[in-house]
């Protein structure tokens, strides 16, 4: 459960109307909804009563929703003192290098940007942008930045990781390919296909991905036919049909224009969840202070 699901589920609550919270939260509806959902799948009961909304379109709360939206204010409330507190024991530090690597979507580093901005307007941050992931835990372990988003693993035991993104994979092919009309892809319809992918040098899973593949009877490696060194640089490639390439579930295709991207499925229809891949915000320990602290726990709840 994540303090962003309490938020949206109080956001709802108040505003008894999906479309109205969701503007007021700035997030889209069908996001919203999804967040609602897994909150109710997480705690074992609705939280709206879903058979009004869907006959009458009222969004109303159930008897277990009016006692949860008591105990969520009370645990939101909770998270705010804590990061006024911070704010009182001093913010010594009025400017914060934050490093993000040039495969991070823009779009994750201008909602942390937001976070930051709403919850700590006094504090200037500074992007600095880095090449490569490792190159952010060089330059945290190097003190050149103060936090920095990376993905894992670590090489630096120096370092403290927060995760607050697992993605799985997900395929991305052009919207004229033959398989772009599936609903969901399994690895052995994948055996023959051209891939487009991240250079190795900054890959975080290629071992792994090779690995899920072989396993599935291919060595995609030997149909690599373009390295690339951003993720913007990829969907491009894809987008005229040059080849396809293994995405992060949490990757938003939406403003590529020209791919599709499908759920990888095991055999039996379940979700493929074999290799994961983790984002996650990090300092150096040594050189912590309660403002990166609370940065920190700001970008854990997103």
């Amino acid at each position: 459960m994540e303090l962003r699901q309490l938020r949206y589920f109080v956001g709802v609550a108040d505003e008894l109307h999906f479309g109205r919270a969701a503007e007021k939260l700035f997030v889209s509806q069908p996001a919203l909804s999804q967040q609602i959902h897994l909150l109710e799948d997480e705690i074992g009961v609705e939280l709206f009563g879903r058979a009004k909304r869907t006959q009458l379109r009222k969004v109303e709360l159930t008897e277990a929703g009016t006692v949860f939206l008591i105990e969520a204010r009370k645990i939101l409330q909770l998270s705010g003192k804590a990061i006024e507190t911070a704010r009182r024991i001093g913010i010594q530090q009025k400017i914060i290098k934050l490093g993000v690597y040039r495969m991070m979507l823009r779009s994750r580093v201008v909602e942390i940007l937001r976070v930051f901005a709403l919850n700590f307007p006094d504090i200037e941050i500074k992007l600095v942008e880095l090449p490569t992931f490792l190159a952010i835990q060089d330059a945290l372990f190097d003190e050149t930045i103060d936090l920095g988003i990376t993905m894992l693993p670590l090489k630096y035991n120096q370092l403290t990781e927060t995760p607050f993104k697992t993605g799985y994979m997900k395929v991305m092919l052009s919207e004229t390919h033959p398989l772009a009309s599936e609903d969901s892809l399994k690895l052995d319809q994948l055996k023959n296909e051209k891939w487009i992918e991240i250079n190795k040098s900054i890959h975080t899973i290629f071992e792994d991905i090779e690995r899920m593949c072989k396993n599935a009877g291919f060595n995609r490696e030997s149909f690599i036919v373009q390295e690339v060194s951003s993720i913007e640089l990829l969907g491009g490639l894809v987008s005229l049909g040059i080849g396809i390439a293994f995405v992060p579930s949490f990757y938003d295709a939406s403003r590529v224009q020209g791919v599709v991207c499908k759920e990888l499925i095991n055999s039996d229809g379940s979700p493929f969840k074999e290799v994961a891949i983790k984002q996650a915000i990090c300092y150096k320990t040594a050189t912590s202070t309660p403002t990166i602290q609370a940065l920190t726990s700001l970008v854990k709840d997103m």
